[in-house]
């Protein structure tokens, strides 16, 4: 019963598989040590809130619903605010490249914002018709260097 219950009223607040590889290919810009922060801290995400028309994704790890923070995986650079890395999705086809922005604040990842509107890249993400997608990741700050 109480399964039941859990499933019909817990938010799924999971990743999708555009914004894994949104910060899969930012993490291939950083140094190995850098990197691993970088995934221990994408593993840890568990609340992901996605503003209406797909403009910016803010990435959290939460705890019983209150925000948890594990100071051992967090960046050495603890700027407030911190973009780290810009990555391009082309998708072939005729549609227009999309830029993500990947920000960090105070040591931990924090948001994904798009440039425009990044529902239809989700809408291709689950579709069963495979669509050639390039990435190209650029860092723009390294959150292991302070």
């Amino acid at each position: 019963m109480k399964s039941i219950l859990r499933s019909l009223f817990s938010r799924r607040n999971a990743l999708s598989d555009l914004e894994r590889l949104i910060l899969d290919e930012a993490k291939t810009c950083m140094s190995p040590e850098t990197a691993v922060l970088w995934q221990r801290q994408v593993d840890g995400i568990n609340d992901v809130q996605r503003a209406v028309g797909g403009g910016t994704v803010a990435l959290r790890r939460t705890v019983r619903g209150r925000p948890a923070v594990d100071e051992a995986i967090a960046f050495p650079n603890r700027e407030p605010v911190l973009e780290v890395a810009t990555v391009v999705l082309v998708v072939d086809g005729g549609f227009a490249p999309m830029k993500a922005l990947v920000s960090s604040s105070g040591g931990f990842l924090s948001c994904i914002s798009y440039e425009g509107n990044a529902a239809w890249l989700e809408q291709l993400s689950r579709m069963k018709q495979a669509f050639d997608v390039r990435l190209e990741a650029q860092l723009m700050t390294d959150p292991g260097v302070w």
